[in-house]
């Protein structure tokens, strides 16, 4: 019953352990992987995403590898991870990197890749130097495909994490409370779980990127 639900979450926050654990230590220890991970993924991923479309010589490699990363579904990342790091936090941020990397890579690189010539000849006659030119000219230019690669990222990160946390994650997380719900038949802890893993997506889908992709839009316009 849907009371009971509401009624067991209370008592979660109010002090109650789930799974040797309060709420909320689940909830920010899932929270903190999938933050971590993700702006790992973002940073490596804007930083050769734009030196694969800077340089035409390794952009078609760099494209290619990137979508045969993402052509590949996130829980077939589980027996790479489990070779590479066994069960525990290393493992569950290997895949949510590797499948937060290829849609930022993909987005930053094919939009320097396609950056019009008239834009650099632009910066060379008003003898913008390099920073300038890339703060005032093709950062602006590039960053509307930045956002939407990182909305991606974000979202299939957040859906990987709590993939890995039911198959490859330690003892703590949203993931975690589900799989161990399945095995105790505890329903009401399993929908609290999933309750707060819509909240996030939510919350990121939103009041984050929602209002970032509109604010762009309208500075764009000016």
């Amino acid at each position: 019953m849907p009371q009971n639900v509401f009624y067991r979450f209370y008592e979660f926050l109010s002090g109650e352990l789930l799974y040797e654990h309060h709420i909320l230590k689940h909830f920010f220890a899932s929270l903190k992987r999938w933050l971590f991970a993700y702006v790992l993924a973002a940073l490596f991923a804007f930083c050769l995403g734009f030196m694969s479309g800077w340089f035409e010589k390794i952009h078609k490699l760099g494209v290619m590898s990137a979508t045969l990363l993402q052509m590949m579904p996130g829980l077939a990342w589980i027996p790479f991870a489990m070779l590479l790091f066994g069960i525990g936090e290393r493992a569950t941020l290997f895949m949510i990197f590797m499948t937060a990397f290829p849609p930022i890579f993909l987005h930053v690189s094919t939009a320097v890749a396609n950056l019009p010539k008239e834009y650099v000849k632009i910066g060379q006659m008003m003898g913008l130097s390099r920073g300038v030119f890339l703060g005032k000219i093709l950062f602006p230019y590039l960053l509307p495909s930045l956002v939407v690669g990182l909305h991606i990222g974000l979202a299939i990160g957040w859906r990987v994490l709590i993939a890995a946390e039911m198959v490859v994650g330690g003892s703590q997380g949203l993931g975690y409370i589900i799989i161990q719900s399945r095995w105790l038949l505890d329903f009401e802890s399993a929908f609290i779980s999933i309750g707060l893993i819509c909240l996030v997506g939510l919350f990121s889908e939103k009041f984050v990127f929602t209002r970032v992709e509109e604010y762009i839009h309208q500075r764009l316009r000016i």
